[in-house]
């Protein structure tokens, strides 16, 4: 990005010069006395603001943004401190193909950058370039759940609060109560965001067999024979219905059968653990026994061989008791004849 941002710069410099010294000279007057910024840094300042509009339109990410600030719009630029929330590149793509329509508008949080620099602190602009110490025009983001990513592709910032932190540790502070107290929704909540902005029933019955069981997205999915791949669900927090969506291998009736006899065999505790949805569809997938002899192995069962099962060092936990299951069934379709006893 580096590289980038340098071969943008020298194109823009060379056009700036060949073609606008004057407008540009004039813009720069008017910033330092519109800024009142120092003398020595105005023009640094204001060339630097321009090349940045340019290397926008080239697709290169701003390190400064427009604010509105107790009802004056500025333009700032935005400093974080090396021990902030990192940006994730994996929200790289969501954050291109995000539709900012829908976008809820969040409150942003700032102090001044003095603070850090005094305490011997760095701080570093949207593209990681350091900041040198004195820079004006320089805000420190407080970084919030809901403002940790959106500080990157949001071009002008609505709701802005500037805090006037007593030192690093109190702007950290303040931070991490506000983390603290925060959250990001389950995977279930998640299926339930997809259920709504999509209606697909398929995620809706899911949805709610987690909800009314009290069960994790992954054995929702495992109970249901439910086939789906995390991005679809992301996609589907959107409203984009896309193909193939979530595909349940058993009705939600089903499911529940499966989990209330799992819950009396093997116990509820155990039951809420992965590996017993992973065992039934072993069982019931790669082993082809039949949906009711499934459930009448779960309800036969002796507690001795469940105990047993729980017990045994068989590797996988699923391992364990798909096998003392699928020992269970066979003996139930091939019971051991009595013997008689002469007379």
């Amino acid at each position: 990005m580096a590289k980038e941002v340098k071969a943008a710069t020298s194109t823009v410099t060379e056009l700036v010069n060949a073609t606008e010294v004057a407008s540009i000279e004039q813009s720069n007057t008017n910033n330092m006395e519109k800024k009142e910024i120092s003398e020595n840094g105005n023009a640094a300042n204001a060339a630097s603001n321009e090349l940045k509009s340019w290397g926008k339109d080239m697709g290169i990410k701003p390190t400064t943004v427009k604010a509105r600030i107790n009802g004056e719009v500025q333009t700032i630029i935005v400093a974080h401190t090396e021990y902030g929330m990192r940006h994730d590149k994996k929200m790289d793509k969501t954050q291109k193909t995000a539709n900012k329509e829908k976008l809820l508008t969040p409150r942003y949080h700032f102090c001044k950058p003095e603070i850090f620099w005094k305490e011997g602190y760095n701080l570093f602009d949207n593209n990681g370039e350091l900041i040198e110490q004195g820079t004006t025009n320089v805000l420190t983001h407080c970084e919030t759940p809901e403002t940790s990513e959106r500080i990157y592709i949001d071009d002008f910032l609505e709701d802005v609060e500037i805090h006037d932190f007593e030192s690093v540790a109190d702007y950290a502070q303040h931070i991490g109560e506000t983390v603290l107290i925060s959250r990001m929704p389950s995977k279930v909540e998640e299926m339930g965001i997809a259920a709504l902005a999509t209606g697909d029933e398929a995620v809706k019955e899911a949805y709610e067999f987690a909800i009314e069981n009290g069960i994790t997205y992954t054995q929702s999915l495992g109970f249901m024979a439910g086939e789906m791949k995390a991005a679809t669900l992301k996609l589907m927090m959107r409203g984009v219905k896309a193909k193939p969506t979530l595909a349940l291998g058993r009705t939600k009736e089903q499911a529940q059968m499966l989990y209330d006899e799992s819950c009396k065999s093997l116990g509820e505790g155990e039951s809420k653990k992965r590996y017993v949805p992973r065992a039934l569809n072993i069982i019931l997938k790669k082993e082809k026994f039949s949906f009711d002899m499934v459930i009448e192995a779960l309800r036969t069962i002796p507690s001795s061989e469940v105990t047993m099962a729980k017990l045994a060092d068989c590797g996988e936990k699923e391992a364990c008791i798909a096998g003392a299951l699928i020992s269970w069934i066979l003996t139930l379709q091939h019971p051991k004849k009595e013997t008689k006893t002469a007379a």
